[in-house]
């Protein structure tokens, strides 16, 4: 059961996914144009989480919009399956992101980055994903049903795999895209990862809850 319809070609649904995909089309479009060292270095602007989480939540609001135009529930399903990455994932980057840039944003950005975002793409990159999301999730779409153990495994190999990412990133250009990891030691770093892991999977569990009150069973 959902909280409004979500069946119909022109729906608020329909109308969430158009709007989602088109301000993260124009976001990942602005930062991969940007005439920026970040974009000169090996990974480019894919070094970051922020923008591979946008990337993956344009992937999944995508799926669902063709799903809406095409009247396919095998779309929409699909999309559902990608929203329980894509959703906990811009969670934790807003989370993050909040804290540390209050606490020190040069934590955030590192020295190839020789551009500071407008606000509206720094907005569009660091909260509109995770709000979006939530909607979506919230209201159109079904509850997560995988068990709680693989989803903290799938999350505990998403964390494995950016961990791979970054590292390889740094053998290649000398730095972490985020200055944070540079300076922490190899265990703080894991701990940051794993912490980042939990995050994940309590937002899965919070949000599954919050589901379940508004919806029922």
């Amino acid at each position: 059961m959902v909280l409004l319809d979500d069946t119909a070609f022109v729906s608020p649904a329909t109308a969430l996914y158009a709007i989602s995909a088109t301000i993260f089309n124009l976001d990942l479009k602005y930062m991969f144009e940007m005439d920026t060292l970040i974009n000169k270095s090996y990974g480019g602007q894919l070094q970051f989480l922020t923008n591979l989480a946008v990337a993956f939540s344009y992937i999944t609001v995508t799926i669902g919009l063709m799903g809406r135009i095409l009247n396919s529930q095998t779309l929409i399903q699909t999309k559902n399956r990608f929203l329980l990455i894509a959703a906990p994932v811009e969670v934790l980057v807003s989370l993050l992101y909040g804290a540390i840039y209050i606490y020190d944003v040069r934590l955030l950005i590192p020295e190839a980055v020789d551009v500071f975002l407008p606000l509206h793409v720094d907005f569009g990159l660091h909260g509109a994903p995770a709000i979006l999301l939530l909607i979506d999730f919230l209201c159109f779409s079904s509850n997560w049903t995988l068990n709680p153990l693989m989803t903290l495994i799938l999350y505990a190999n998403l964390g494995l795999g950016y961990w791979v990412w970054v590292h390889k990133t740094y053998a290649m250009n000398g730095y972490f895209p985020y200055p944070l990891l540079e300076i922490v030691s190899v265990q703080q770093r894991l701990l940051i990862f794993t912490i980042a892991i939990l995050l994940m999977f309590s937002a899965f569990l919070t949000l599954r809850k919050i589901h379940y009150a508004i919806h029922g069973p």
